[in-house]
């Protein structure tokens, strides 16, 4: 109830959106209970940040397709969920209407109606444009030939628990292993039956089969004649990121802050914010705090709790998803509600 009042009083809409937003759309978050963003990555005993990192485009550019295409794939196929309509049909009735702020690269916001481009800061980028991986000038982002993408011939890796494969070690060459439970290899301990963990893999195939972690090769890659091409996203450790598309939204977003008056009732809705990454909270949570008589509503699975010094009222929305939250909240600014 008290999520709704502010909502209900609000002049203007901020939301702002971590990967939390994505998995009732059917993405996997970074971290926490709802983690999961490509399946080889246990197998290879590798961090998402440390696959997540533009240093792969120059050193093994087929691993680092397999994984951009999974999660071009995943984002560009999905579709946003009913939570995405209910933020914008509440910033549509408001006087100052609204504006999303999201670390999250899948384009979802940019394709949902009565939001869109003009209306969307994606601070990290989006799968949606692409860049060189070595950038000269200061020529934008274009926006992604999707097509291209969807031609990446990647092995579908389809192992479960007990399967046996093949890894590739760094000083022993291929070796047999056993997908274990969690997704990781093990292999037969010298003693018998018992296994033991496998280090990280460089590789991973079916028995004399093919590579399941990388583009196939002779498959081209994606590029021109200037050069090779990465998605225009902020990785971690990039210093290559194209900004030039980012900054633009920004200014839009900061135009936007200005029309609303520092005495609004500003609602600050942040959803699956993480705090490994603190972008989006650190954004609505400065936002709460310049605005006296705003309301700060923050939902999150698993670290709900919203500072006391984030404007006029902090609202705390733990245990919940994002869609089941935004319905609760959407259900309680139904006609006849008080």
């Amino acid at each position: 109830p008290e999520a709704a009042a502010a909502i209900r009083e609000a002049d203007a809409l901020l939301i702002c959106t971590g990967a939390g937003m994505g998995v009732d759309s059917g993405l996997g978050s970074f971290r926490g209970k709802m983690a999961g963003v490509w399946p080889p990555l246990r197998a290879l005993r590798m961090d998402f940040s440390e696959m997540s990192c533009p240093r792969w485009f120059q050193s093994d550019p087929r691993l680092a397709w397999a994984f951009w295409h999974f999660r071009h794939q995943a984002y560009t196929k999905g579709t946003p969920h009913e939570g995405y309509d209910i933020l914008a049909k509440w910033g549509s009735k408001m006087q100052y209407g609204l504006f999303s702020v999201t670390s999250n690269i899948d384009g979802h916001w940019v394709r949902t109606e009565g939001v869109g481009d003009e209306r969307t800061y994606e601070c990290h980028g989006t799968v949606m444009y692409m860049q060189h991986t070595e950038e000269e000038g200061d020529d934008p982002p274009w926006p992604t030939d999707h097509a291209r993408i969807d031609t990446l011939e990647v092995p579908e890796w389809d192992l479960k628990p007990g399967d046996e494969v093949e890894a590739q070690l760094p000083h022993e060459g291929w070796v047999p292993a056993v997908v274990a439970e969690d997704g990781s290899l093990s292999r037969k301990a010298d003693s018998g039956a018992k296994t033991v963990a496998l280090p990280a893999a460089l590789a991973v195939r079916r028995p004399g089969g093919e590579d399941l972690c990388r583009v196939r090769e002779g498959c081209p890659l994606p590029g021109d004649e200037k050069g090779a091409w990465r998605p225009a996203v902020l990785m971690f450790g990039d210093w290559g990121v194209n900004t030039v598309r980012i900054d633009e939204q920004a200014r839009r977003f900061e135009a936007w802050l200005s029309t609303v008056p520092q005495d609004a009732n500003l609602a600050i809705v942040e959803i699956g914010a993480g705090t490994a990454v603190s972008t989006i909270r650190r954004i609505g949570e400065g936002t709460a705090r310049k605005f006296k008589k705003s309301s700060f509503i923050r939902i999150n699975l698993e670290d709900p709790t919203a500072p006391a010094d984030c404007g006029e009222r902090q609202v705390s929305v733990g245990g919940l998803g994002a869609l089941a939250a935004l319905r609760a909240i959407d259900a309680e600014l139904a006609p006849g509600k008080v």
